[in-house]
C-alpha cells in the first residue's frame, strides 16, 4: 500500500540484530540457558547456583514502599505456577525465596528505572528506585512463567527511553474504566510508563465538569473515577497524561457553545475550532483548565494545539479568518502574523499549566518553519507526528512543519509520535496507514521520525521516547474490547522499541516469546 511504502522508503534501514553479552567463558561446546523476557533484557552474566521457586516461597520486601510490588508479584506467581507464594516483610531470604529491595545497580546507566536480578539459591531483585524494583518483578514473573527453575547469574536492565507509552483516543470513542485498568495492567507488564488520554474530541468531552456541565458528554469519567484510575495506574508505575485539545478538535465542547465557533469571512462555521480572536473563548478554555488541572497529580498537561484549521477533510487558511490576523496584530504588535495568535494561545495555555506545577505539551503540526514573530516557550514538550502543518492536507511525510532537529536545537524535548508506524487507527480512511507489527519491528526505531530523518545520538538525548497512539476516527468500527485485542502485538513491539534494544532476534522469535511470557490480553 502507498502509505506503508512511504514509511518503508522513509525509514530506509533495518536495525542489526542485538547480541547479548554473556560475560563468562564456559567450557567448549557448553550451552548457556539465557533468560528471556519482553522487552528483552540488556545484560545477562551467567554463573553460580541456580534458583528453584520454593513450593511455599516467600516474596520478601526490605522496604515498606515495596509492599505493593511484593504482593503483586506473589499473586502473579501463585497464578502462573500454582505454588503457595506469600508476601511479607523481610530482607534475608532462604532457598527458593525472592527478596525485593532498592539500592545501587552497578553496570547500569543512571536511571531510576534500572534494576538487577541476582539469581542464586534466592532471587534478589534490586531497583535503583521503586519503579526499577517493580520492573524487576515484572521480568522475574515472565522468567518464572516459563519454568520455576532459573540458571545462576545476574540480569542488569534499564530503559533506552524515558517515556514508553500508550495513547487512547477516548474523546472519539468512550472506553470503560475497566478497559482502561486492563490496559494499565498490560502496560505495567511491558514496562510502559505513560498513559496519554485524549479526553475531548469530535464525539465528546469525557470529563465530568462542575463548572460547565453543559459540555460533558453522556458517557464520561467522573472525578472520583479518575482519582481512582490515577491511583491504580501509580501502582503499576504508569503516569497518566491528560489531554484536552485546544483550539481545534473542540466539537464536544462547542456543541454547547455555538457562539464561540470559528466563522470564516464567507460565513462558514467550524464545528471543531474555537474562535481565538474572541475573548470569551479564553474564558471558557481557562475555566476548563483551572477545573481539571488540579485533578491530575502527574508532571504534564497536554494542550493539543493540532489541526486548528482542519475540520473533517475541509482545510482552511488563516486568510479565511481576518479576525485572527487582526487579533494577532492588536495583541502582539503591528508586525504580527495570523499564526502568532495560535502561538500566543499555546504560550497562554502553557502559563496556566505551569501555575499548577505541571509542564505543558502540544502536538507539532501548528509549528511552521519561518512563520510567526513569537516563539513558543522552550519548556513545552512537542509530540512530533507530522511534517504537514495545519494548513495542508494531512500527508504527514513532508511539508512546512518545523523538524524534530530544529525543535530540539531550540531547547524543546520531543516525543516521537510518527504517524507511521506509531499510530494505530481503529477505523476510517486513515486506518490504511496502520503499519503491521512485523514491519514496525524490523524497520523502525524511536530515533527515526515521520519524514524519514534520523536523530544523531546527541540529538536523540532530547527525544523522550515513543509509544503506540490509538486513534478512533470512526468509533463504530471496533468495540473497546476489540481494540484491546487488536493492539496486543503493536503494543508489545513499541515496548521493545522504547525499552530497547530496538530489535531482539527476528520478529517470529519475538512474537513466539511474547506469547509465551508476556501479559494477558484482557
Amino acid at each position: 500500500m502507498s502509505t506503508r511504502a512511504a514509511m518503508a522508503s522513509g525509514v530506509v534501514m533495518m536495525l542489526a540484530a542485538v547480541t547479548m553479552v554473556f560475560g563468562a567463558q564456559g567450557q567448549a561446546g557448553a550451552e548457556q540457558v539465557v533468560p528471556q523476557a519482553i522487552p528483552s533484557l540488556k545484560s545477562w552474566v551467567p554463573g553460580g547456583s541456580s534458583f528453584a521457586l520454593g513450593a511455599h516461597a516467600r516474596v520478601l520486601y526490605a522496604q515498606d514502599v515495596l509492599r505493593d510490588s511484593a504482593t503483586d508479584l506473589a499473586e502473579g506467581l501463585r497464578a502462573v505456577t500454582g505454588n503457595d507464594v506469600v508476601a511479607q516483610s523481610g530482607s534475608v531470604g532462604e532457598s527458593g525465596d525472592l527478596v525485593l529491595r532498592t539500592g545501587s545497580v552497578p553496570a547500569a546507566p543512571e536511571s531510576p528505572e534500572a534494576y538487577r536480578i541476582s539469581v542464586s539459591e534466592t532471587l534478589e531483585l534490586t531497583g535503583v528506585d521503586v519503579a526499577g524494583t517493580f520492573y524487576a518483578t515484572r521480568s522475574a514473573l515472565q522468567l518464572l512463567r516459563r519454568g520455576t527453575t532459573l540458571p545462576g547469574g545476574v540480569v542488569t536492565d534499564w530503559p533506552e527511553y524515558r517515556e514508553r507509552g500508550l495513547m487512547l483516543d477516548v474523546g472519539r470513542e468512550y472506553m470503560p474504566v475497566d478497559m482502561l485498568r486492563a490496559q494499565i495492567r498490560r502496560m505495567g507488564q511491558l514496562k510502559l510508563n505513560v498513559l496519554h488520554l485524549h479526553l475531548s474530541d469530535r464525539f465528546g468531552f469525557r470529563l465530568g465538569s462542575d463548572r460547565h456541565p453543559e459540555v460533558t458528554a453522556q458517557e464520561h469519567y467522573s472525578k472520583q473515577e479518575l482519582r481512582d484510575l490515577i491511583a491504580y495506574a501509580a501502582h503499576y508505575q504508569v503516569e497518566i497524561v491528560p489531554e484536552v485539545d485546544f483550539p481545534g478538535h473542540m466539537n464536544g465542547i462547542l456543541a454547547a457553545h455555538s457562539e464561540l465557533k470559528l466563522r470564516s469571512v464567507n460565513g462558514v462555521v467550524s464545528d471543531a475550532a474555537i474562535d481565538i480572536a474572541d475573548p470569551r473563548s479564553y474564558d471558557l478554555m481557562r475555566d476548563i483548565l483551572e477545573e481539571f488541572l488540579p485533578l491530575f497529580p502527574g508532571r504534564y498537561w497536554h494542550l493539543g494545539a493540532d489541526e486548528f484549521l482542519l475540520d473533517g477533510l475541509r482545510v482552511a487558511s488563516f486568510e479565511d479568518y481576518p479576525q485572527i490576523g487582526a487579533y494577532a496584530r492588536a495583541t502582539y504588535g503591528p508586525q504580527a502574523q495570523p499564526v502568532d495568535a495560535l502561538l500566543g494561545l499555546i504560550n497562554w495555555g502553557a502559563a496556566i499549566v505551569r501555575e499548577h506545577g505541571k509542564r505543558p505539551r502540544i502536538w507539532n503540526d501548528g509549528l511552521h518553519t519561518g512563520e510567526g514573530t513569537i516563539a513558543i516557550d522552550s519548556d513545552i514538550v512537542v509530540d512530533f507526528w507530522s511534517r504537514a502543518g495545519i494548513a495542508q492536507l494531512p500527508l504527514p511525510y513532508f511539508g512546512i512543519a518545523r523538524t524534530a532537529v530544529d525543535l530540539i536545537a531550540s531547547g524543546h524535548e520531543v516525543r516521537n509520535a510518527a504517524f507511521t508506524p506509531t499510530y494505530f487507527v481503529t477505523g476510517g480512511p486513515t486506518s490504511i496507514g496502520n503499519v503491521p507489527a512485523p514491519i514496525a519491528y524490523e524497520l523502525w526505531d524511536p530515533a527515526v521520525f515521520v519524514d524519514g530523518s534520523r536523530l544523531t545520538p546527541q540529538q536523540n538525548a532530547g527525544n523522550l521516547g515513543s509509544g503506540l497512539f490509538v486513534w478512533c476516527d470512526d468509533p463504530t468500527v471496533r468495540t473497546p474490547a476489540q481494540i484491546a485485542v487488536s493492539i496486543t502485538m503493536p503494543l508489545r513491539v513499541m515496548a521493545q522499541k522504547t525499552w530497547g534494544p530496538a530489535r531482539a532476534g527476528s520478529y517470529l522469535e519475538f512474537a513466539a516469546l511474547s506469547d509465551a511470557v508476556a501479559e494477558p490480553v484482557s
